[in-house]
């Protein structure tokens, strides 16, 4: 899969050009600020070979040798009134038959949080670059999938923000963020995103707090201009030792201009956390909204996710399920329009898996994966994916790791029916 190196429109060049100046700037402050601490540098160089029997995760897929090289950087620094965080790792594929274009993937990840005035004013900045699905309701990118149906995704946020105290007890946050998203694919279209808050505290004692907020957001893309409005009220609460609870609620209003269709509906953001001792429980449920590279949409992601994690001496296991609704209005419903036609397009996606961590020995470890996911769309969808993996340490420096991945598509359509079964190991040098 060849990726272009150009944004879709020209709005992503002056982004890239204000996160140079924002980030590169923040980073110089933290070379040479005298109060910060000791950087914080790792690097790695890995080499791998793999063999797959699908290499483009099709019907009659052909197979292939793949040889990659995998470099890693990441810088931390923390002190003064700056904090940094870095991380980049790339992924070159060389495919040995030329089922697929050679390529060259990358993820990179940093934030810079400046205090600029002490405990009142600060400026964040984050950069996020990274594989993502074509297609926004498959989910978040997965190892046992190939690199079929991905484009590299480019957000970057920037945002001011105050924090001032009314009391010992009341206390805000009160900003502006502005976020812009492209596509290293000319034929997606990139969005900008402008977003006013103001969220309130108030502690009704050192374990309950009453929360309240509200926020206005503007996206703009080249079809459409999208105005949400969000106001919630709420509460926190810490009811042991081990355990503490949270919930936001509230209406929320949303507008496509140029289409004149709007909805009402409701918002919410609510989780919980416990540790029984013998496992830990983690509730969360909510609402998020997610460009969809495909159609430049924005989907309204409804989810609930429930994961058990237990933490032996040498081993680490968790189950999890997750249930997710998108919706899109794209076509002109919306969710409470009772003269749209077509309503709201709605794909519910349910996941559920588990994986285990095992230390077979002080240098070998071994990893299992195992999960389901499918979605109720017209296709009828299901995927399994498996996964075991071992990680031999040879020296403080150097590491030797194989994997076997396992992908199973079951669909109507012929285009998402096929197999994929993949082996590979891979050498690594850590700096």
């Amino acid at each position: 899969m060849h990726h272009s190196s150009r944004p879709p429109i020209a709005l992503g060049t002056y982004a890239k050009l204000l996160v140079r100046t924002v980030l590169l700037a923040l980073f110089a402050m933290s070379v040479a600020c005298p109060a910060f601490s000791e950087p914080e540098w790792k690097a790695s160089l890995g080499v791998s070979g793999e063999y797959t029997d699908n290499a483009g995760e099709e019907h009659d897929g052909e197979e292939d040798f793949i040889t990659a090289l995998r470099p890693s950087l990441s810088y931390n620094r923390e002190g003064g009134r700056l904090l940094f965080q870095s991380a980049y790792s790339g992924d070159y594929r060389y495919y040995t038959r030329e089922t697929e274009d050679e390529e060259f993937n990358h993820d990179l990840r940093v934030r810079a949080l400046l205090e600029a005035a002490e405990d009142f004013f600060f400026v964040d900045a984050t950069e996020t670059y990274r594989l993502v699905n074509e297609d926004r309701t498959r989910g978040d990118v997965r190892e046992e999938d190939s690199t079929s149906g991905l484009v590299q995704q480019n957000t970057f946020t920037f945002s001011p923000y105050i924090t001032p105290r009314f009391s010992d007890r009341a206390s805000a946050k009160v900003g502006y963020a502005y976020s812009n998203i492209w596509y290293d694919d000319e034929d997606k279209d990139s969005k900008n995103i402008h977003r006013g808050f103001l969220d309130g505290d108030y502690e009704l004692s050192d374990l309950v707090s009453l929360l309240s907020g509200y926020s206005y957001t503007m996206e703009l893309s080249e079809d459409d201009t999208l105005d949400r409005h969000i106001a919630y009220i709420g509460g926190s609460y810490e009811y042991s030792a081990n355990g503490d609870v949270y919930l936001k609620l509230g209406p929320q209003y949303s507008r496509y201009r140029d289409r004149g269709t709007s909805s009402t509906s409701l918002y919410w953001d609510a989780g919980l956390n416990h540790d029984f001792g013998a496992v830990i429980l983690g509730l969360s449920t909510g609402i998020t909204f997610d460009d969809d590279p495909d159609t430049g949409e924005t989907y309204e992601r409804r989810y609930a996710t429930a994961t058990l994690t237990k933490i032996w001496e040498r081993t680490r296991a968790s189950v999890y399920a997750t249930l997710e609704d998108y919706e899109d209005s794209a076509d002109g419903g919306s969710y409470d329009d009772e003269d749209s036609e077509e309503g709201v397009e709605t794909t519910r996606r349910t996941v559920f898996g588990l994986n285990v961590s095992h230390e077979l020995s002080a240098r070998l470890t071994g990893t299992l994966g195992l999960s389901h996911d499918f979605d109720d769309s017209d296709d009828n969808t299901k995927r399994w994916y498996a996964n075991l993996g071992l990680t031999y340490a040879l020296s403080e420096s150097m590491k030797l790791s194989a994997w076997y991945r396992f992908k199973d598509s079951a669909s109507d359509d012929i285009d998402e029916d096929y197999r994929v079964n993949r082996v590979g190991i891979q050498l690594t040098y850590l700096f």
